[in-house]
Formats: C-alpha cells, structure tokens, sequence
C-alpha cells in the first residue's frame, strides 16, 4: 500500500514542482530596457535629429533629453506615471500626436514606452 501511494505521489509532486517554477505567462511583455529599447527612440524622435531636446536650457520647457542625462530628466520633471501610466505626460503627449512635432511615433515604439512605463520605469 505504501509503495503505491509514494509511486503515485512522486509524479504528482514533481508535476506541481515544474508548474511552480514555470514564468511563462501568456501575453506577458518582456522586461523592457530603458538603455536597450527606450534611449533609442529617444535618441531618433526626441533629441539627437531634431535638437528639440538637447541641453538644460532648450525651448522645450527644458527638458534635456540627452543621453548621459535622459533617464533623470524623465524621472525629475515626472514625465512618467507608474501608478497610473496611460496618463504618464511622456505617453500622452505621444499618443495625442503632440511629441514628437511633424512626426507619429510607430505604434510599436509607443507601446514599448507604455509597457516600459507599466514595469516600473526603470533605468535599466
């Protein structure tokens, strides 16, 4: 009897161990780099080809998004909303169209920056 309750439970166990460590979940976004995946489209839209956002005292309400100082740029004029990200300034100024001027961000691109706003906004 002992022996056909430990055969039965080793697999159930084993089983339950496999599903626990499984972090697969559907329709779940990859972590999304702030250097990796968000820099870059800040880098082509927002800064390096236009000069919009170039420097501490440009004439757009000052916001340097420069590389070496972007993320803190970000962060600082609280351009971002964590806890409620669609209404993050950054994304809806995309969204409507007003940022960048003369050009809509791909859909692609805005969504990495929604997603990224919804992981935390991290300087990773």
């Amino acid at each position: 009897m002992k022996n056909n309750i430990l055969h039965l439970a080793i697999p159930a166990i084993l089983l339950l161990a496999v599903m626990a460590a499984c972090t697969h979940t559907e329709g779940a976004v990859p972590r999304i780099s702030f250097s990796q995946q968000i820099m870059p489209i800040i880098r082509q839209s927002c800064s390096i080809n236009s000069s919009c956002h170039i420097g501490a005292t440009n004439d757009n309400g000052h916001i340097d998004l420069s590389d070496s100082v972007a993320y803190n740029t970000i962060i600082s004029k609280g351009l971002v909303n964590t806890a409620s990200p669609t209404s993050s300034l950054m994304y809806s100024e995309i969204q409507t169209g007003f940022m960048p001027p003369g050009m809509h961000l791909p859909a692609n691109e805005a969504k990495e920056i929604l997603d990224w706003i919804k992981q935390g906004a991290l300087n990773n």
